[in-house]
């Protein structure tokens, strides 16, 4: 004999699936329930409306009754990204784990936004019975996080690496250039007679002193060139495959940039520098601080030797 369902059991069952989907509905979380089989059998609000709002750029936010694993896969073919997830989804499913959980971003209305895609089995006595999917747009809490490495490697008044940036980023190449038996050049150049700018002008044009040199350096630079900070009026030029002839060559550009500014410049005074030249070499190993070193000291000869010539203006 079949068993009598009671009606107020019946009423409860009923009871307890509105107030699940309730509660999935007041959610900010794109979530969506698939089973064993892929097959999305409940997507909250949230999920709808991301797919209305981004419809034609985002596929993977498919409707209740599709089959999950196309969509997954049909989207791993334009993005190879996609994947490596689609193979940890199903290890969730297979039940070779309990979650999968992964950081990823997206172009959406010509704004790059970053989601945490969560995966949890659902188990039933045990047994796998499906998945709940979640896309949690951490865009804000991203966008912090990539502004604090920004400010951890920048200058702040010029935008360029400051110092540790800049040694690290010496270090790194240094390696390289010990694989491959390349060549690197650093330039340390030092602003004449900032002091004097300051004094007379005030600090804020001093700061106006060394951005309009950035600018002009930055403007005769390679794109695997760096440059940075290595504070006050001291700035360090990085020439990766570079020898220190072909820097000089640089430098010849950087002093022309300049002198055109200084020409078209009302400003009572010019903008000038004194620099060292120092080369990498691989048969005579040094670290990223010896060869910064042996650059400054040869600056500082320049510098010297301008001095002494000096006939008191402001350079």
């Amino acid at each position: 004999m079949l068993k009598k369902v009671d009606k107020h059991q019946s009423e409860d069952k009923i009871d307890a699936l509105e107030l699940a989907d309730a509660v999935l509905d007041s959610l900010s979380e794109q979530i969506a329930i698939i089973d064993p089989d892929w097959t999305i059998t409940t997507v909250n609000k949230a999920w709808k409306k991301f797919a209305e709002k981004n419809k034609g750029q985002i596929i993977d936010r498919a409707p209740a009754g599709a089959d999950y694993f196309n969509v997954c896969r049909e989207y791993s073919l334009k993005d190879k990204r996609f994947a490596s997830i689609l193979k940890n989804i199903k290890s969730v499913l297979n039940g070779s784990r309990d979650k999968f959980s992964t950081e990823y971003s997206r172009e959406l209305k010509k704004k790059r936004e970053w989601f945490l895609l969560s995966v949890t089995a659902l188990k039933t006595d045990g047994v796998i019975s499906g998945a709940v999917v979640s896309h949690t747009n951490i865009t804000r809490r991203k966008e912090a996080e990539l502004e604090s490495r920004r400010l951890a490697v920048t200058d702040s008044m010029t935008g360029i690496l400051n110092r540790k940036a800049g040694l690290d980023f010496i270090n790194s190449r240094l390696k390289y250039c010990r694989k491959h038996h390349t060549s690197l050049t650093v330039c340390y150049i030092d602003l004449d007679n900032l002091k004097q700018v300051n004094d007379n002008f005030g600090h804020k044009e001093g700061d106006r002193v060394i951005k309009t040199a950035v600018r002009a350096i930055k403007s005769v630079l390679r794109t695997n060139d760096e440059v940075c900070r290595m504070g006050g009026d001291e700035i360090l030029i990085i020439l990766p495959d570079t020898s220190i002839d072909d820097a000089k060559a640089v430098i010849e550009r950087i002093i022309r940039r300049i002198d055109e500014k200084n020409e078209s410049s009302n400003k009572p005074y010019k903008v000038n520098f004194s620099y060292g030249l120092a080369e990498y070499n691989p048969k005579n190993k040094c670290s990223a601080e010896e060869l910064v070193h042996q650059a400054d000291s040869n600056m500082y000869e320049m510098k010297s030797s301008k001095k002494k010539e000096s006939t008191g203006s402001y350079g």
